[in-house]
């Protein structure tokens, strides 16, 4: 970054100013997602190398990360995205370096340093519950004692995780000098630094990038071997090909979708890693009449209001509405009943959201207990400690760190 010459500098800032006027209004008035809106910049903007697109896509992230500080300033955006940058890195990008003017870079600092070098550079006071919508904390269930860790992670962006399907893959990132790091408990999940790319070591098969909350699900379902299995919400596919992996090639999944375009992605990753056990087919779990066939196992991971995903992705707390997680709630409901007829007696049904709102956790799992008195929590290990649990598990983004994610394990009780 040093090394720019004064004519890119001006370009990039130019760049960034452009971007935070024009995009982040379409994202904040509950629009597409930052990186969807950011994505279709780059396609109209052709012109733009990996550079300037890679200062681009941290600077606007950055910029949602940190906006519940930086809004009530009322700076420009070049000034506001200059701050966030600040706050999350450890050296200053020329572009930004006039905006930033002489303050202190503060990556690799603490939630509250960070917060006091804000209050003295503005001679005003910050709060942690200011980097979230207020109307959202009441439905929010934090463990007692541990604010601060919830928001001290929110404000990282959290490593990449990926789900290794060989292990010699371990020596493909070695030899690429891309650092790694093992999980302790999950043999397969290794993490690589956030915003690190995979790019230039091609779809292998070998590998799939999947968050370690999202690896954990599957640990939980832990199906046998050769079992046949169906993965409801399949969306991409993620859990869909763990799923497959784990029961084999004599196992089978069914993986349904009400998105035609997530089963074409999860179908071409699928054909990537050379998997062959899986059927895909088109299915709203909501609506569509329930199938006839039971399965061993079955998979809700339902659509809900993402607020896991805020450390992942910062836009999505500022495009959430209070009223999600209780509308979420229904549709969650309405899946599972559906599911449930599905499971066979002595089967397993597996409810997952990638949230921690009161409404879609332990509100459904309560609710879809006390009408479905055939189902009961099943025990299991803690995937990512090894704690025992009651069948009911809440993972919070700093137990990855990556999503935060609810994991129920329901076994249908066997026929008398």
């Amino acid at each position: 970054m040093k090394n720019l010459n004064e004519k890119i500098v001006s370009r990039q800032a130019a760049l960034m100013s452009e971007i935070l006027e024009t995009l982040v209004p379409q994202v904040l008035d509950r629009g597409p997602p930052a990186d969807r809106v950011l994505a279709r910049f780059f396609k109209r903007r052709r012109e733009l190398g990996s550079r300037d697109r890679r200062f681009l896509s941290e600077g606007f992230f950055s910029f949602f990360r940190w906006l519940g500080w930086t809004q009530p300033l009322g700076v420009a955006p070049l000034e506001a995205a200059a701050l966030s940058w600040l706050l999350d890195r450890t050296e200053i990008h020329p572009a930004l370096a006039a905006a930033a003017g002489d303050r202190e870079l503060l990556g690799g600092k603490t939630l509250d340093e960070k917060r006091d070098a804000l209050s003295g550079w503005f001679d005003r006071e910050f709060e942690n519950t200011g980097l979230i919508p207020s109307a959202l904390e009441k439905s929010i269930h934090l463990p007692a004692g541990c604010e601060a860790l919830f928001y001290e992670t929110l404000q990282q962006r959290p490593p990449t995780w990926l789900r290794l399907r060989s292990e010699a893959f371990k020596q493909t990132l070695a030899e690429a000098d891309i650092a790694f790091t093992e999980h302790p408990r999950l043999p397969a999940a290794v993490s690589i630094p956030a915003g690190r790319s995979l790019g230039a070591l091609g779809s292998s098969g070998q590998f799939e990038v999947q968050d370690i909350a999202s690896q954990a699900v599957g640990a939980v379902a832990a199906p046998e071997k050769r079992s046949d299995w169906w993965d409801a919400c399949a969306g991409a596919g993620g859990k869909a090909l763990q799923l497959a992996d784990a029961v084999g090639r004599d196992g089978k999944v069914f993986a349904t979708d009400v998105r035609p375009e997530a089963l074409a992605n999860c179908k071409k990753r699928a054909r990537t890693d050379g998997i062959r056990n899986v059927r895909m087919q088109e299915h709203d779990l909501a609506k569509d009449e329930p199938f006839t066939k039971e399965f061993d196992g079955v998979l809700v991971d339902a659509p809900c209001s993402g607020w896991g995903t805020w450390s992942r992705n910062p836009d999505a707390r500022w495009r959430s509405d209070p009223r999600d997680p209780a509308q979420k709630r229904n549709l969650q409901l309405r899946m599972l009943h559906n599911a449930a007829q599905c499971v066979k007696s002595g089967g397993v049904l597996i409810y997952a959201v990638c949230t921690f709102t009161r409404e879609e956790t332990t509100e459904v799992l309560e609710r879809f207990l006390t009408d479905h008195s055939e189902f009961a929590p099943e025990p299991f290990a803690h995937p990512l400690t090894g704690e025992l649990t009651e069948g009911v598990l809440q993972i919070w983004p700093w137990e990855g760190p990556g999503d935060g994610m609810f994991i129920a394990r329901l076994c249908r009780k066997a026929a008398a």
